[in-house]
C-alpha cells in the first residue's frame, strides 16, 4: 500500500511513541500466550507468556487458561496468534549530514521494528544524535557510528596514524575503509586502529585486494559486490566486453578463505538489485515502495532520473547485463558463504540508492538472503544475533531470553514458514514500550 504522505506518517508515529512513552504509568508487561520465536536456535515456543519489567525480558512460561487478575500485576497485552520474535538490526545504514531528517529516518526504523544498527560514513552532526539517543533527549535507533570514510589513494602512514586520533577523539566507533585507499594508509590504519579503540569496516580497496583485506585487522566487508571487482573475481561493471560474465570457479575459496580469516560479510543484496531496477527502469521501480520522490529522503538522496548516477552510468544493454550477471553471482555467493559459516549481517546501504526505504528494505534484504538460499531461520538471525554478537551486544540482545533487553516485534503471521511475514507487523516493542502499527 502506498502512503500519501510518509513524512506526516512518521511525525504521528514519533508523536505517538512520546506520548505513549510519557504516559506510561507501569513498567510491568505482560504479553500472555504469544507464540515466541527465540532465534537461539530453529524453534517455536508455543503459547508462552512473555513477562516484561524495567524494558528487560523478566521471565517466560508456558500459558495456562487463567484471567487477566492470575497474572502478574502490569500491563496486559494477549497474544493469542501472534508471533513475538526480538526487533531487528541494520548493519549498514546511512543518515547523511542533514540533521533535519534524522528524526524522520528514526521513525521510519521504529516502523519497521529496526531499533539498532551500524551507521557508516558518519559526520559530527550524526555522532551528536548518536548520543541524544543515548541519553534518552530522542527516540530512535542505537547505532553504532564509523567516521567518514577513507579514501585517500595518497595517505601516508603518518596521515593515517593522525586520522586514527582525531576519530578517537571524535567518538567514533568504526573506520570506515573504501575504495580507493592508499596501500600504506590501509595498513597502517589495519595495525593501528585497536590502539585507538576503533574497529575496522567497509569496502576491498583495489590497491590491498581481497587478499589483503583477509590478512587485515578490517572485520567487515559491507558489500558482497565488492568481491566482484578484486582479485580473483575480478569483474567489473559498465561497457566491459570480457569476461562476459563473472567466473564462479572462485566462489568455493572464497568462502572458506572469508570464513577461515573470520571475516563478517554484510551483502547488501537490495541496494546492488535497486541499482540493477534503477537502470532497467528507475521510475518504475521507485513507484513500488512506499515514497514518493517529492518526499525530503528521496529528494536528499537524489533518487530522481535526473539526478541520480545510475541511468546515466548504466545506459546501455551490456552495462545493464553486466549488473544482471553481477547480482546473480551475489547470489551464489552468499549462499557459499552461508554454508561455510561465514558470520553474515543483514544491511541495507538506505538510502542511499532509489528504492532503499529505510526499515522497509531491512525486510527485503532478508527475503533476498533466503533467496540465496538461507532458510528463513537464518535470514531472521542475520538480522538480529549475528549482528549482535558482531556489534558485541549479543548478551544483552538478539534472542528472547530471560534477563535480554525487550524489544520484539510482534507479527500477525509466522516468518518462520514464510520469510516475508516480518512485514506482518501488529506492534512494536522498544524496550518494553508498546508502539502499535496500525
Amino acid at each position: 500500500m502506498r502512503y500519501r504522505s510518509i513524512l506526516l506518517l512518521a511525525f504521528l508515529f514519533q508523536h505517538c511513541f512520546n506520548l505513549y512513552c510519557q504516559n506510561q504509568r507501569s513498567n510491568r508487561l505482560i504479553i500472555a500466550n504469544v507464540n515466541v520465536i527465540p532465534l537461539y536456535k530453529d524453534t517455536l515456543l508455543r503459547g508462552m507468556d512473555v513477562f516484561i519489567e524495567n524494558g528487560k525480558i523478566q521471565d517466560l512460561k508456558q500459558h495456562a487458561e487463567r484471567g487477566k487478575s492470575k497474572l502478574r500485576k502490569g500491563l496486559f497485552i494477549d497474544g493469542k496468534g501472534k508471533y513475538l520474535m526480538p526487533a531487528l538490526i541494520d548493519c549498514h545504514v546511512h543518515y547523511g549530514s542533514n540533521a533535519a531528517l534524522f528524526q524522520t529516518y528514526d521513525s521510519l526504523y521504529f516502523q519497521y521494528g529496526i531499533v539498532k544498527g551500524l551507521a557508516l560514513n558518519g559526520t559530527p552532526q550524526l555522532l551528536q544524535h548518536r548520543d541524544s539517543i543515548r541519553k534518552g533527549l530522542v527516540y530512535g535507533p542505537e547505532f553504532q557510528c564509523s567516521g567518514p570514510k577513507v579514501n585517500d589513494p595518497s595517505m601516508t602512514a603518518l596521515q593515517a596514524k593522525k586520522l586514527l586520533q582525531s576519530l578517537r577523539d571524535a567518538g567514533y566507533d568504526f573506520v570506515k575503509i573504501y575504495s580507493d585507499l592508499s596501500k600504506e594508509g590501509f595498513y597502517e590504519i589495519s595495525r593501528e586502529a585497536f590502539k585507538y579503540r576503533l574497529r575496522i569496516a567497509g569496502h576491498i580497496p583495489q590497491r590491498v585486494t581481497t587478499s589483503g583485506v583477509l590478512h587485515s585487522n578490517q572485520e567487515l566487508i559491507a558489500h558482497a559486490e565488492e568481491f566482484l571487482y578484486n582479485p580473483p573475481v575480478n569483474y567489473l561493471m559498465g561497457n566491459i566486453e570480457i569476461p562476459e560474465k563473472p567466473n564462479p570457479i572462485y566462489i568455493p575459496a572464497l568462502a572458506d578463505s572469508v570464513r577461515f580469516y573470520q571475516k563478517a560479510v554484510s551483502p547488501t543484496l537490495i541496494a546492488f538489485k535497486s541499482i540493477l531496477q534503477s537502470a532497467i527502469n528507475l521510475e518504475a521501480y521507485v513507484k513500488t515502495v512506499p515514497l514518493v520522490l517529492s518526499h525530503p529522503i528521496a529528494i536528499a538522496w537524489q533518487w530522481s532520473k535526473e539526478t541520480s548516477f545510475i541511468p546515466k552510468k548504466f545506459s546501455s544493454p551490456l552495462s545493464i547485463s553486466r549488473l544482471q550477471f553481477g547480482y546473480e553471482y551475489q547470489l551464489k555467493l552468499v549462499s557459499a558463504f552461508n554454508r561455510a559459516g561465514v558470520l553474515l549481517l543483514a544491511g541495507t546501504d538506505a538510502p542511499t540508492i532509489p528504492g532503499l526505504v529505510p526499515g522497509l528494505s531491512l525486510h527485503q534484504e532478508m527475503q533476498l538472503l533466503h533467496e540465496a538460499g538461507l532458510s528463513n531461520y537464518e535470514a531472521l538471525k542475520a538480522a538480529t544475533i549475528n549482528p549482535a554478537h558482531f556489534l558485541k551486544i549479543h548478551s544483552d540482545f538478539g534472542t528472547i531470553e530471560v534477563g535480554k533487553e525487550a524489544s520484539l516485534l510482534m507479527l500477525n503471521k509466522n516468518p518462520l514458514e514464510n520469510i516475508s511475514n516480518t512485514l506482518e507487523i501488529e506492534s512494536v516493542f522498544v524496550k518494553g514500550k508498546r508502539i502499535k502499527n496500525k
